[in-house]
């Protein structure tokens, strides 16, 4: 609808085909990554909208992707302050066994309506 998030041309790999993320099939892989400043959490369900500090709740993932999501989340929040009702739900997809999700699906219905993508590779 907004197309805040398509996945920005500076995230390409070597090969010109987008970053891989495939080697990354676990949890202590991607907080390495995170700890090395490659990647960043992301709150499926942002704090300040009731989200939890838990496992269900956080992806590591590039940091454009992160800022695409705060956006949304930023957008949903004016929503929100201008009296809309609104239901929102965020799924992250997988490719493969990797735990850096391949793109996140934003959902919200209510008062206004609209499904957005955050492609990550």
């Amino acid at each position: 609808m907004f197309n805040w998030f398509k996945k920005n041309d500076n995230s390409k790999s070597e090969n010109g085909n987008g970053p891989d993320f495939s080697r990354i099939t676990s949890k202590s892989k991607a907080i390495d990554l995170y700890k090395k400043g490659e990647l960043v959490k992301l709150y499926l369900i942002g704090l300040e909208f009731g989200g939890e500090e838990s496992e269900r709740n956080i992806l590591y993932v590039p940091e454009f992707a992160q800022i695409f999501k705060h956006r949304f989340d930023k957008m949903l929040e004016e929503l929100l302050i201008d009296g809309k009702k609104l239901n929102f739900s965020a799924e992250a997809e997988y490719k493969g066994k990797s735990f850096v999700p391949s793109k996140i699906k934003i959902s919200v219905t209510g008062d206004s309506e609209f499904i957005e993508t955050i492609n990550i590779w």
